[in-house]
């Protein structure tokens, strides 16, 4: 927890190397699985949900995968599941390890209560960014929505800003609204950084962080977590990849040419 998080992103990529050379020279036998699942558990680590599912699947698609690795592999991938969002089939998941490991299964807990779901009408919110100024989400329906679940004190999320703001560059004034919900402590913080960045688009604080009103409401379980909204305001992306935001995005704009401007 005290390693920082360029030097844990080199060590996971240094390990993802070791466990790859690990399978290419003993493929075929229990020690090469056991290598992806833990290139799972790593990709995991790094929010690389989607690969870290892959790897799961590739472990469980063995038929003779014995109870404890297989009970193992469903919790890590219902973990995975969970980062990107995809509740519903978590859920499916978390009630096939049930059949193997009943207490795994219940450490998940709330988790599966959330609502949010890909595919689904987003929950609406009438507040008031950094500024006064109100942030009413029903009035920006129309429009593709990018909202960022972030915080100062989370170095992912300040290293992955750069990231962000490029993509608000690419997207300003073509039918996007960017929405930043801070999770953190001090708004005297967020306005420096703010400020120092120069950040144009509305940030929302409430001194909260996970227990904030709109954290809590989109049942954000980790930062830095983006939410897109499709123009008829229903979640079509939940994750942290700005490059599959970027692409999503892309693809929602293509959608119509028909499209009101906005920042």
């Amino acid at each position: 927890t005290e390693m920082k998080s360029a030097d844990a992103k080199k060590y996971y990529n240094e390990a993802l190397n070791d466990l790859n050379t690990l399978i290419g020279k003993y493929d075929g036998t229990e020690e090469a699985l056991e290598a992806k699942f833990f290139m799972g558990a790593a990709h995991n680590e790094m929010h690389n949900f989607d690969e870290a599912i892959k790897c799961f699947d590739t472990v469980l698609s063995q038929g003779d995968v014995n109870q404890n690795f297989k009970a193992r592999t469903l919790y890590f991938k219902a973990k995975s599941l969970l980062g990107k969002g995809d509740v519903a089939t978590a859920k499916g998941v978390v009630a096939e390890l049930r059949l193997i490991e009943p207490r795994a299964a219940d450490a998940f807990g709330n988790e599966l209560s959330g609502t949010l779901r890909i595919g689904v009408e987003a929950p609406t919110f009438n507040v008031t960014d950094i500024d006064g100024k109100p942030i009413d989400l029903s009035k920006y329906k129309g429009h593709v929505i990018i909202i960022n679940f972030w915080a100062t004190w989370c170095d992912p999320c300040v290293q992955e800003f750069p990231n962000a703001k490029q993509m608000y560059t690419k997207f300003k004034g073509k039918g996007v609204q960017f929405i930043g919900v801070s999770l953190d402590d001090d708004i005297e913080d967020l306005r420096g950084f703010v400020k120092q960045f120069e950040v144009e688009w509305p940030q929302i604080f409430d001194a909260k962080r996970w227990q904030g009103a709109i954290p809590s409401l989109y049942h954000i379980q980790a930062i830095p977590t983006m939410v897109v909204l499709d123009r008829e305001s229903k979640v079509r992306y939940i994750g942290s990849d700005t490059e599959n935001v970027t692409r999503i995005v892309t693809t929602l704009l293509s959608e119509s040419k028909d499209m009101p401007l906005f920042r």
